[in-house]
């Protein structure tokens, strides 16, 4: 009697092969669709009818942003027109391209208040001029003596869709963000929570440090995300690209989605922007420098990964909002339900 294969996912580098367009204004680096096999149809799986819903193009941004406004807005419109001449629809740029993410409190907070509005303007005005949707992070004033680390959503036609405010700060590795940061309020609703649509797919965001929490990515993916974006300016150091990849493929894999992450680059951030398949693997990358990395997101292809690997269906743990807590303590102990 026949058996059924089993297909597994080749292993894919970090440094994928790829190609480059330099088109004058940063590199574009295109998916190489070859080393993501079809392992559906290797399996045997008979592979869907195709989905009314249409692809998306989609892109990471790479940049350093530094204490010029002025200068780091044009480098994310050099960057969204390079993405844009490539045919990219949605452009994700890092967490604090506003501004440096590393500046003093008192830095932070002085140009959250003086240039935060004027940042944001600037991201419609670039998001209508290059007619994509576009992410990007930025400060932005809390009425305290601390900004938020915010996410905004930018349509073509240059309205906010939605934002986001962070809310796990980084006080970890000797960092403490929440000396820089105002953390946003967590809800019972977990209203804090942003999903926005772009085109035929749900954007869900997630804030850097963000990342380690899986319980927030399935929580986006419980309210319809089908596309995880991860923003960061990822601090560097011994092993800190490792948890970046390994956790980013994890959130793809557990949540059969796609996850664009954009990252600022080194030396003070591990860079490694990626787009990442329902399956986990690394469709498209920006390694070091400041370019953008573009793949085609096909909702055929999402539909097939949920269908051969329905784990979102044989769930029996739903995540509920924790009770609040206060500075580092624990939200429950073993025995409490929180």
């Amino acid at each position: 009697m026949g058996q059924r294969r089993t297909a597994f996912l080749p292993v894919v580098p970090v440094i994928l092969p790829r190609t480059t367009l330099d088109r004058g204004d940063g590199p574009v680096h295109h998916s190489q669709n070859l080393l993501i096999q079809n392992v559906l149809t290797e399996a045997g799986h008979a592979v869907m009818p195709p989905t009314d819903r249409a692809p998306l193009t989609a892109t990471v941004g790479q940049f350093a942003a530094g204490t010029d406004v002025t200068e780091n807005l044009r480098r994310i419109e050099e960057l969204a027109r390079s993405a844009a001449a490539a045919g990219a629809e949605l452009v994700v740029f890092p967490e604090a391209s506003m501004y440096a993410w590393d500046a003093p409190a008192e830095e932070l907070a002085t140009a959250a208040r003086d240039h935060g509005k004027r940042f944001l303007d600037g991201v419609r005005d670039i998001a209508a001029r290059a007619r994509v949707s576009l992410v990007a992070g930025g400060y932005a004033d809390s009425d305290g003596d601390l900004p938020y680390n915010r996410l905004v959503v930018v349509t073509p036609d240059g309205r906010v869709a939605g934002s986001y405010d962070k809310v796990h700060l980084y006080d970890a590795f000797a960092w403490r963000e929440s000396g820089k940061v105002t953390p946003a309020e967590t809800h019972p609703d977990l209203s804090e929570l942003c999903t926005v649509p772009v085109g035929d797919f749900t954007l869900g965001l997630l804030n850097c440090y963000d990342l380690r929490f899986p319980e927030m990515a399935r929580a986006l993916v419980d309210r319809g995300a089908d596309v995880l974006v991860v923003s960061a300016a990822w601090v560097a150091g011994p092993r800190k690209e490792l948890h970046w990849e390994v956790l980013l493929r994890a959130r793809a894999i557990e949540n059969t989605c796609y996850v664009l992450a954009a990252c600022q680059p080194p030396p003070r951030s591990v860079g490694m922007s990626m787009i990442i398949d329902p399956l986990g693997a690394v469709a498209a990358s920006c390694v070091a420098h400041e370019g953008v990395a573009l793949h085609r997101l096909d909702p055929g292809h999402l539909a097939d990964v949920r269908d051969i690997l329905p784990a979102l269906r044989h769930r029996r743990y739903r995540v509920t909002a924790a009770a609040a807590s206060t500075g580092d303590q624990p939200l429950a102990s073993s025995g409490e339900t929180p």
